[in-house]
């Protein structure tokens, strides 16, 4: 299974108002992708989440994908 990013991110915050970067993590079907994909630390990978489940709350993110 190959990784989405070579390295692991140096990100000490994901915030939910920079959906451009939050998009990144959430594939086409529009699921949050996982750690093993990812390559974030379980810490890193909570506060994503929350952060994407925040952005899709407000409306900057989709909850499903448009197709």
């Amino acid at each position: 299974m190959a990784k989405i990013f070579k390295y692991r991110t140096e990100v000490p915050f994901f915030d939910y108002k920079d959906f451009k970067t939050l998009q990144r993590y959430v594939n086409v079907y529009g699921q949050i992708e996982t750690r093993k994909k990812t390559g974030l630390s379980e810490a890193q990978q909570r506060r994503l989440s929350i952060a994407i489940k925040r952005a899709r709350h407000i409306g900057l993110l989709p909850f499903v994908a448009n197709n």
